[in-house]
């Protein structure tokens, strides 16, 4: 090593340790040294964060689900003593034109349809009034307060049978799944769809192939 590479390792030492206690001494100056630090730091994780990211192609996903279903005892629709408030709220819908499947998209279907949407009638005693208050912000004087809410607006929306029911419907489709599908872009693919036993092994024959 010579003479001038000699003294400028040592000069560039002396400097280093004149910084570090200049930064020690001075609280505001160590705290945003310590930040610098920090940021870079950071940038160096995210881009190699960045370099690592591997994209996830587009691809079809069969599941099959199976579920076993509870449903308690209850009377049929048409004895409920508060069915006259369903047919009241469909007519009403009608009335203000708002007769349609609420989602309105290229993927409706069907006549329209109302869907209970937070509690199922044949659900009715299987659930707690209290947990639905709690959940939607709702207050029920009496339990014939919960009855009729059910069959009221507040639990009431117009879906299209295929939305409901049947290829896109929020009965056959996974709740998390089914929601992307409530909010479908337009050309895309929706989220999900239900496909029938025999529709389901005409695909696998053809992946097959």
């Amino acid at each position: 090593m010579g003479l001038f590479s000699r003294l400028f390792g040592k000069e560039k030492a002396r400097v280093k340790t004149r910084a570090k206690k200049a930064a020690q001494s001075h609280p505001k100056a160590a705290k945003a040294a310590s930040k610098v630090k920090e940021k870079a730091e950071h940038a160096r994780e995210h881009a190699s964060h960045a370099k690592a990211a591997v994209v996830t192609a587009a691809h079809q996903q069969a599941l099959t689900l199976h579920m076993l279903t509870h449903i308690p005892s209850h009377h049929p629709r048409e004895d409920d003593p508060h069915y006259h408030l369903f047919e009241q709220a469909k007519e009403r819908l009608k009335r203000q034109g708002l007769w349609k499947c609420v989602i309105d998209d290229e993927l409706c279907d069907g006549q329209p349809e109302l869907h209970h949407t937070h509690v199922e009638f044949s659900q009715i005693n299987q659930v707690d009034p209290k947990a639905i208050e709690k959940h939607l912000g709702l207050h029920f004087e009496t339990d014939e307060d919960f009855q009729e809410w059910v069959e009221s607006p507040g639990n009431l929306e117009v879906l299209c049978a295929n939305h409901h029911r049947a290829h896109y419907g929020i009965h056959v489709i996974p709740g998390p799944l089914w929601e992307a599908v409530r909010y479908h872009k337009k050309g895309t693919k929706a989220a999900a769809e239900f496909i029938s036993n025999d529709e389901a092994k005409d695909l696998a024959d053809k992946s097959k192939d």
